[in-house]
């Protein structure tokens, strides 16, 4: 179950933190996240290969996974965490040597809901308001990956047989139950 705070947090705060949940701040308020679990450790992890394989190949920019912390807004302090995240190369090179949390917006973000996540269209508007060009969102019960972007209807893959494709990284397609890990 999540859990939010009232108190105005900053990332700093998170340090002293214990390691036993996952934390996010939004627009100043500690949210707690339970750990993740099997199944969305092993879809992420799906996810995350399939991505990266295809991102390497052609020389995309990179993918990181598990939690990367992405500043959304500075005041109040919004900061998310996400499973998977997609820079572009241009977007890699803005990064720089960043060793800790990230200022740029992703390309691509991707969350693996959890039923615990109650706040997760709001984590999809504040991702896009901060300039992620699309967002991902997989649903773990239902087996549907929904795609969200700027000014387009949200799209949603449902059959497992349905190629996932994404228009940031042309050429890329495939089958939903594979990138879900169910085929």
């Amino acid at each position: 179950m999540a859990i939010t705070t009232k108190t105005p947090w900053t990332a700093d705060e998170l340090k002293r933190l214990p390691d036993t949940h996952r934390y996010e701040i939004d627009e100043g308020e500690l949210v707690i996240v339970s750990p993740a679990g099997r199944r969305h450790a092993r879809m992420v992890a799906e996810i995350t290969h399939r991505l990266t394989a295809f991102v390497r190949q052609h020389n995309l920019g990179e993918v990181g996974a598990g939690e990367l912390g992405i500043y959304l807004q500075r005041a109040p302090q919004t900061l998310r965490g996400a499973d998977i995240a997609y820079f572009s190369t241009e977007r890699v090179k803005q990064l720089g040597d960043t060793k800790g949390f990230v200022d740029v917006p992703p390309d691509l973000v991707v969350e693996v809901h959890l039923p615990d996540e109650y706040d997760m269209p709001r984590k999809v508007e504040q991702y896009l308001r901060a300039g992620v060009r699309a967002v991902w969102v997989v649903d773990p019960d239902a087996w549907t990956l929904t795609r969200h972007a700027p000014g387009h209807e949200p799209r949603r893959w449902q059959d497992p047989a349905s190629v996932v494709e994404e228009p940031l990284l042309a050429g890329f397609g495939c089958p939903l139950g594979e990138l879900l890990g169910t085929a």
